[in-house]
């Protein structure tokens, strides 16, 4: 009997006490347990994206789940962090029993200081296959990533927000690039960070047929790769939150010949009631009001009408039968108790930041919230690069990306460009040189001759600077001096004379070439907001023109005239 009850006491010992399965509640479908440094944790969020449960005091969660998703995640709790392979952290995992059938999940957690932080975040990747964009990708953007990166670790923990269009659902079929490649991508390349993704229109499956839930089906192997297309997570005092805003249609009807690709791969944009009911149950876990929270989706949701700062805002929200300013006012009320909300997007290719409190007019509630729509790290799919050499937006702006440095509650940001870094952020174009060049370039005449409705610089008049500032906030400003004297600045929209020689006349003339030359959607002024237009007082004058931000970092150029002009002008 002795005998007996010392090798029971030993059993005792040697099993875990995390290994013996509690009595798991009536109609729990997934349950497990969250360790910190190996050590039970309470109170940490665990969700499926329709419910919530929290872990109790021995880390145990218990969710009632209909396992719709398809994967249960972990809102990964303040100072801590999980493991990431590949860039890919690993906070949440695939489901794999039937809806019925009750399954264990665990996270592991170790703990850090995240109270200061650094958040990167890109978009609109788009990598395909096509135009050097694999070549592009590793020698020009992570090069830039990891100066970055490397800058920023000295401040403490360093992450990645990806906002989405990772892939381009048009080239899966063609060239055999789908979503599923994407991490292999990261790992490869020996991605420095945790990335978190958000989904974006070309994440979506092509494939799918115009048949039941249509997005539902479409974000599949997104959630399969990916991960779920809605979740949240916290970095230092603030909460973060990625949704997925994108309503795939894929409708019948035909505008691609690649095999495999069944419709139009259209979407409409706006926030599904399911996730909005998640959302809200999401945001009442956050205590802290008063903590800068964090929301990410890849369309835009607000933005400057006309594009220039001061404009009305007018809402982005695309729903048939829907009223898009309703839709706006019904998910900026869920935020309204927060003190500062910052909107991440991408899906523009675009640095078009608005600020909320510029224009309440219509919208009362988007007074605490700032939209970062930012520029695409692809800029035009990767074009101008393999075009000409430099890394351009549709705006005419570099490609790049966001940089957000945290300390505790006060967050700053600055866009990093893929060509220039931080330390520039505007390009000064002498408009003599680009007048002589339009004038004598035969290529760009023969697109005028095409093209009347452009603007033709060869009539520009004398003396005249355009300086396009990159991600211009209208709480930014601008000082152009001459001879220490103030030069009046005008701010108009405006094509970029680069941006048409690299991108515009090399698809007019030649990618466009076995279709139809000179193709009539050229024809068509390509005006953008950020520019500023100043008349000097001679064509050699040296003109200095300083730039200073929101958080008054100053950004200064002396321009010595004349300034050449061209493909590589920088």
């Amino acid at each position: 009997m002795k005998k007996f009850f010392y090798i029971l006491l030993l059993c005792t010992i040697l099993v875990p006490a995390n290994a013996a399965k509690p009595r798991l509640p009536k109609g729990t479908t997934i349950w497990g347990q969250v360790l910190r440094d190996g050590t039970p944790m309470q109170g940490v969020v665990v969700s499926d994206g329709a419910e919530l449960a929290t872990t109790d005091k021995k880390g145990f969660y218990y969710l009632k789940s209909a396992k719709k998703e398809g994967s249960v995640f972990v809102s990964i709790p303040s100072c801590t962090e999980v493991e990431t392979t590949g860039g890919m952290p690993q906070f949440w995992q695939r489901l794999t029993e039937p809806a019925e059938t009750a399954e264990r999940h665990d996270f592991s957690l170790r703990s850090v200081d995240n109270n200061t932080y650094t958040l990167i975040a890109i978009s609109d990747l788009h990598l395909a296959g096509v135009f050097d964009d694999f070549i592009q990708f590793r020698q020009v953007f992570m090069p830039r990533i990891m100066e970055e990166y490397n800058k920023a670790r000295e401040r403490g923990p360093v992450y990645c927000l990806n906002g989405g269009d990772s892939t381009y659902d048009r080239y899966w079929y063609e060239y055999g690039y789908p979503i599923e490649e994407f991490p292999k991508t990261l790992a490869d390349n020996k991605f420095p960070m945790p990335m978190f993704h958000v989904m974006g229109n070309h994440d979506n499956d092509g494939g799918v047929a115009q048949e039941g839930d249509v997005d539902f089906n479409a974000a599949e192997r997104y959630r399969r790769t990916m991960g779920p297309t809605h979740y949240s997570f916290n970095l230092g005092r603030n909460h973060y939150i990625v949704l997925d805003n994108v309503v795939y249609l894929n409708s019948e009807g035909r505008i691609d010949t690649y095999e495999g690709i069944t419709g139009k791969r259209n979407h409409e944009h706006y926030f599904t009631r399911d996730q909005l009911d998640w959302l809200a149950k999401d945001l009442a876990t956050v205590k802290d009001k008063n903590a800068p929270l964090f929301v990410s989706f890849h369309v835009p949701t607000m933005r400057y009408k006309g594009g220039l700062t001061g404009k009305p805002i007018e809402s982005r929200f695309l729903k048939e039968g829907a009223d898009p300013n309703e839709l706006l006012r019904e998910f900026t009320a869920m935020f309204r108790d927060f003190a500062e909300v910052h909107f991440i997007s991408g899906h523009a290719h675009q640095n078009l930041p608005c600020r909320g409190c510029d224009d309440t007019s219509k919208f009362p509630d988007i007074a605490n919230i700032f939209e970062h729509n930012i520029s695409g790290a692809c800029g035009c799919w990767w074009q101008t690069r393999a075009h000409s050499g430099v890394s351009l937006g549709p705006d005419g702006a570099p490609a790049g990306f966001e940089v957000f440095p945290v300390s505790g509650n006060h967050v700053e940001w600055y866009f990093v460009s893929n060509d220039d870094g931080a330390e520039k952020q505007f390009r000064v174009f002498d408009m003599n040189s680009v007048r002589d060049y339009y004038s004598s370039d035969y290529a760009l005449q023969a697109m005028l001759r095409h093209y009347p409705n452009r603007t033709d610089y060869s009539k520009i008049e004398d003396n005249m600077l355009l300086i396009g500032v990159w991600a211009w906030q209208s709480d930014w400003t601008l000082s152009v001096t001459e001879n220490g004297a103030q030069l009046p600045v005008e701010h108009r929209k405006s094509e970029n004379p680069q941006f048409t020689l690299d991108y515009h006349l090399p698809k007019a003339s030649w990618d466009d070439n076995s279709k139809s030359r000179w193709p009539a959607k050229y024809d068509n002024q390509a005006l953008h907001a950020n520019y500023f237009w100043v008349k000097a007082s001679s064509p050699e004058s040296t003109v200095t023109v300083k730039v200073t931000d929101s958080f008054g970092h100053e950004y200064t150029e002396v321009v010595e005239r004349p300034k050449a002009f061209g493909k590589l002008m920088r």
